[in-house]
């Protein structure tokens, strides 16, 4: 009898846990990226078919460059919003209110008369965008173990490069109403999968669930016994949430400081490296850059290869890090962007260039792949490793606000200098902000790599000079600006 209780409890203690459950989770709510996708892609085939007359009324040049702008400000709305939602109705609720602003502007595509309408879809796509950099990240870093948070990191950037892909795909074939009716299908797919995932246990512990947190813990890890790992995140969130968590506290506790000018200048260099913006306009570079494919399948290259690179960083990043991941995507990029201005400042200057007609698919395509390995990746993981518990929702909301503005400016401004100063100006703009990204990489962005959360926080608050000390009784002190 002694023998057989031995063995158990031996058995419970040496219990691993599996990871496939995280990765089912994950994969049902990055069908929410997969719609984010198709918000970010819309303009790449759309806008040559809105210049053409494909829909039953007209739209100005003009009018086609605020549709495409105009998404990013729903940020502004939705990244506020759901920074109040997560910790009020918990992340799981959050997201599933997020298919709403994702199945309501394919129908309003699907059936528009007039522009107004084509405004006020691309605003709720850019709201349910908004919404899901502020949501998103946060379950995944918060459902995952520390070993596999990397990889599970990346499916948010994977789903939105799918979704890239596939509407770069249809939507170069099928009229623009039909496309939105063809995207409809994976936000209501998001729907009837992932009301049946798990809460995230650190927002049950937070709200006192311990019961409900440890169910949340059994199916994510597929263990009986989670007592060790839910002691560790009580332990965790108690101290986190202990912390000081208004807005005030963002800017004035260092390690809180730390974290958040980290990821705002992650997400400034994301967005004026110019990954996003120029997938917008990539189907307009192509057609004005002569090269030997159709833009369509020059556009559609170009995504297939983004995906199988974000699968590539997937593996490499807890492999080699993401500091070092980053670096290379920020050089590399910075050497792409520059060859391709020069590509177009020779185009300019009307040097026969039909020797080299490979050329910018061949650059472009190395450049969407070597951004894919971690500057579209990187931000979207850091996003949700570097905030403590008790700011995170507060502090993604205003990170994403400012990720919106980011977004509309630096789309007007490649539209702005193409049209005014030539091709080859939006590029070489492009090309220094990465220059500058490696020198911001190399000095400030922390290594998360193989961390918990909370040693995550640990270390910004050893590394914050004198942002923490402990007191005679072990207790933590937090030393403001």
């Amino acid at each position: 009898m002694k023998l057989s209780i031995k063995f158990l409890t031996s058995s419970i203690h040496s219990e691993k846990s599996r990871q496939w459950p995280q990765f089912v989770a994950v994969f049902s709510a990055a069908f929410l990226a997969v719609g984010s996708g198709f918000q970010n892609g819309w303009p790449s085939p759309s806008v040559p078919k809105l210049l053409s007359g494909d829909l039953d009324f007209q739209v100005t040049s003009e009018q086609v460059s605020y549709v495409v702008m105009i998404a990013p400000l729903g940020f502004l709305i939705g990244s506020p919003l759901t920074g109040f939602l997560l910790d009020r109705i918990g992340r799981k609720y959050t997201l599933l209110l997020l298919s709403i602003p994702e199945i309501l502007p394919c129908i309003l595509i699907a059936t528009c008369s007039n522009v107004t309408i084509l405004y006020i879809a691309r605003l709720m796509m850019g709201i349910a965008d908004g919404a899901l950099f502020t949501s998103l990240p946060v379950y995944m870093g918060e459902i995952s173990e520390p070993k596999v948070r990397g990889i599970i990191g990346t499916i948010h950037s994977f789903g939105i490069f799918v979704g890239l892909l596939l509407i770069n795909i249809y939507g170069s074939y099928v009229p623009i109403r039909m496309a939105a009716c063809i995207s409809l299908f994976v936000p209501l797919l998001f729907l009837i999968t992932f009301v049946w995932m798990p809460e995230s246990p650190y927002y049950l512990v937070m709200k006192n669930r311990l019961e409900d947190a440890r169910s949340s813990l059994k199916r994510l890890r597929r263990m009986k016994n989670v007592e060790d790992e839910l002691t560790k995140i009580r332990a965790d969130v108690e101290r986190q949430v202990s912390e000081p968590g208004s807005l005030r506290d963002i800017f004035t506790i260092r390690s809180n400081l730390r974290g958040f000018l980290t990821i705002l200048g992650l997400r400034t260099l994301q967005q004026f490296s110019g990954i996003i913006a120029l997938a917008y306009y990539i189907q307009i570079i192509f057609k004005q850059a002569d090269g030997s494919l159709s833009p369509a399948e020059s556009a559609i290259i170009c995504a297939g290869l983004q995906v199988l690179a974000i699968i590539g960083s997937s593996i490499l990043i807890d492999l080699f890090g993401r500091k070092p991941l980053l670096f290379f995507s920020c050089f590399g990029s910075a050497v792409l962007l520059i060859t391709m201005g020069v590509y177009f400042v020779f185009q300019q200057y009307g040097y026969n260039l039909s020797s080299l007609t490979w050329f910018p698919t061949v650059c472009m395509v190395l450049y969407n792949v070597v951004g894919a390995m971690g500057l579209i990746t990187i931000p979207n993981l850091m996003a949700g490793e570097l905030l403590s518990a008790s700011i995170k929702s507060k502090a993604l909301g205003i990170l994403n606000m400012y990720l919106g503005i980011c977004l509309a400016a630096v789309s007007k401004l490649f539209q702005w200098l193409d049209h005014d100063f030539g091709m080859h100006v939006p590029f070489f703009v492009f090309g220094v902000c990465c220059l500058i990204g490696v020198v911001f990489v190399y000095f400030e962005v922390p290594e998360t790599k193989g961390k918990s959360l909370e040693e995550i926080q640990q270390a910004l608050k050893d590394n914050s000079n004198t942002g923490s000390h402990k007191s005679k009784n072990g207790d933590i002190i937090i030393d403001r600006l």
